[in-house]
């Protein structure tokens, strides 16, 4: 009901506006997201309590319905690369309806089996940060790049010193 009262006073402004700037607290708005820092890693879709976050399974898309956001900030606060900021506006109309995409990149492949996991920035995320961690030195570090089920393999071939080569498909 909220929605189609702001659709009538929004047509009938008198000064006609694809969006108007609200202060912060609004309940209603957007956010930003900083693609030069935002790693893809979806923590931001699955703190969002209203759906106005969504991924696509088949594909690293980040996208946005401003109709469903309620500003509560716990995507903002979740994200661990500090990339995303609120941005409380109205956005009248069959725009706010519509998803947006706010980010989106290529996936990463497993260097084992290639096999499509997480993106290039979440994995260089991942090196940067466990540079210093015992379990990834070394050659170790490789595992990084690897996607869980050959992580597993790796670790079991090195441990007991065989080297199938096996890949799963």
């Amino acid at each position: 009901m909220l929605d189609f009262v702001l659709d009538h006073l929004a047509r009938h402004a008198p000064v006609p506006a694809p969006s108007v700037p609200l202060p912060a607290g609004a309940p209603i708005g957007a956010i930003a997201v900083d693609t030069g820092k935002c790693t893809m890693c979806m923590a931001c879709v699955g703190a969002c309590p209203s759906q106005a976050l969504r991924d696509n399974p088949e594909r690293p898309v980040l996208s946005f319905i401003e109709r469903n956001c309620v500003q509560c900030g716990l995507c903002e606060k979740t994200c661990p690369e500090d990339a995303i900021s609120l941005v409380p506006r109205l956005l009248a109309g069959d725009a706010a309806r519509r998803p947006v995409t706010l980010n989106e990149t290529q996936p990463f492949h497993c260097i084992r089996c290639a096999k499509p996991f997480g993106t290039a920035q979440m994995v260089e995320s991942m090196l940067v940060r466990l540079a210093g961690h015992p379990a990834f030195a070394g050659a170790a570090a490789e595992r990084l790049k690897m996607c869980p089920d050959c992580r597993v393999i790796d670790m079991i071939e090195r441990e007991t010193g065989t080297a199938t080569g096996a890949t799963l498909r």
